[in-house]
């Protein structure tokens, strides 16, 4: 009998897993998410075109409630934008999707020495 409430638990949350997929921009690793990766612009192509120090570059990590309510669902992101207008935008969009246990770097010029 405990085989086969075992084995109906598994069942279960194997069908759960089939209906809500992680996104396809989450970092998936042995079939565990690890957090949408919400990065916006191209640093290197960016830092080639208007030299390292003039791109605006931004860091981010948050969270959200799960649509499921299984707990909190994570995503993590690098900015690198021409203007700081661009980058102040993307972090605001991106703290207000990702409100819970925020950690960020504000907007600054130039690409860190470790990017």
């Amino acid at each position: 009998m405990r085989r086969l409430a075992a084995m109906a638990l598994v069942a279960s949350g194997l069908a759960g897993a089939a209906v809500a997929p992680p996104p396809a921009s989450a970092q998936v690793f042995f079939g565990l998410s690890y957090g949408q990766n919400v990065s916006q612009g191209d640093c290197k192509a960016l830092a080639a075109k208007l030299g390292p120090r003039k791109v605006w570059f931004s860091r981010f990590s948050g969270s959200r409630p799960d649509v499921w309510d299984r707990g909190l669902e994570s995503a993590w992101g690098v900015g690198c934008f021409r203007t700081q207008q661009e980058c102040k935008r993307w972090l605001y969009n991106t703290q207000s999707d990702w409100p819970r246990l925020m950690n960020f770097i504000r907007c600054k010029q130039g690409l860190p020495d470790r990017y």
